[in-house]
């Protein structure tokens, strides 16, 4: 879960269906090239059995971003009244992009046609209604990303990382970059969205996400998708995926963020 990236900096490569089908190893030796002076078997071991180098951190955090769901650096702002009602900014930014809807501009245009030809009335009453149908797209598209920000609570503070082969206990999970390895033990909740590497008896619960009152069984095996969901494979289809703010509900097993 990366912060946003700007324009100038690469996008991460993979697909997550690409990352489903690859096995322990391709994982590994894939997320290796993300380094520019990576050596494939000698980093392809490093990352499997004692994780990142330090060394290649600062270069992973600049180009990929931190593990946020957002970006929690962001300046204050100065303007008491935003502060006080900090929703009007956000909805204010959303209507503005429903009132650049296509649609949305043709009944405008509608609207001052009918102003042209006298209709004053009309021209109103289309004008009222635009506005309340994008008010209203506006907020609840407003109370969507408060409800993804909620998620992130769900994510631990902190989490068992493996770097320059040791084992670090209680290490901030926003500190995470892509190709981390990271432990997994029941009780735990996972850190950020990772790709199994190997299990043992691994099962987690993702009810939090899909509504599933069971534990779902998780291995490390790269899976043959079905070719209808090989472009987008469902949450319940990534058996070898699990998600951040889920809960190891039995096993333990290591994973790559």
């Amino acid at each position: 879960m990366p912060k946003q990236r700007t324009s100038s900096a690469p996008k991460y490569p993979y697909s997550r269906s690409e990352e489903c089908g690859w096995q322990p190893e391709e994982v590994a030796r894939h997320l290796a090239s993300l380094i520019a002076d990576q050596r494939p078997s000698e980093e392809l071991s490093q990352l499997l059995h004692h994780g990142w180098e330090s060394r290649h951190i600062s270069y992973l955090r600049r180009t990929y971003g931190k593990n946020v769901m957002h970006d929690e650096d962001d300046e204050e702002t100065s303007n008491p009244l935003l502060r006080k009602l900090p929703f009007l900014q956000p909805i204010g930014s959303a209507l503005v992009e429903q009132l650049k809807e296509p649609l949305i501009l043709m009944l405008l245009f509608s609207a001052a046609i009918s102003i042209l030809l006298g209709n004053t009335s009309d021209a109103i009453s289309i004008g009222i209604a635009l506005l309340i149908v994008s008010l209203v797209a506006a907020v609840q598209e407003y109370r969507s990303e408060k409800a993804l920000e909620q998620l992130s609570n769900l994510v631990p503070p902190t989490c068992t990382c493996l770097r320059d082969g040791r084992v670090l206990d209680h290490f901030p999970a926003r500190e995470l970059v892509v190709g981390d390895l990271v432990m997994l033990a029941t009780g735990d909740r996972v850190p950020a969205d990772c790709r199994v590497v190997d299990s043992v008896e691994l099962r987690v619960d993702e009810s939090s996400l899909t509504g599933e009152n069971h534990p779902v069984d998780k291995t490390g095996e790269g899976l043959v998708l079905p070719a209808s969901k090989v472009a987008c494979p469902s949450i319940t289809d990534q058996t070898n995926v699990v998600f951040a703010g889920t809960l190891v509900a039995a096993g333990r097993g290591r994973a790559l963020v």
